[in-house]
């Protein structure tokens, strides 16, 4: 899954995330809706989706220019 925006990433952390409940699952769902809102800049929701994947232990590879990739769309 390729992530482009807190758009996406709202997506998956409400309809496809491994586990429910989590504080940073829940903050970064926050910052999102904020984002969607224009009360949060993207680059604020993407370390809070960071946290919010290593807390739901997500593998994520951060290419450096704002999107946030699962592991599993690139080789090992």
């Amino acid at each position: 899954m390729v992530l482009r925006s807190p758009q996406d990433a709202l997506y998956a952390l409400v309809s496809d995330w491994p586990i429910n409940g989590g504080v940073h699952q829940q903050r970064a769902i926050d910052f999102c809706r904020a984002w969607l809102a224009g009360r949060m800049p993207a680059e604020t929701v993407r370390q809070a989706f960071i946290l919010a994947a290593l807390e739901a232990g997500v593998a994520i590879d951060d290419d450096g220019e704002g999107d946030t990739n699962s592991s599993s769309d690139r080789p090992a």
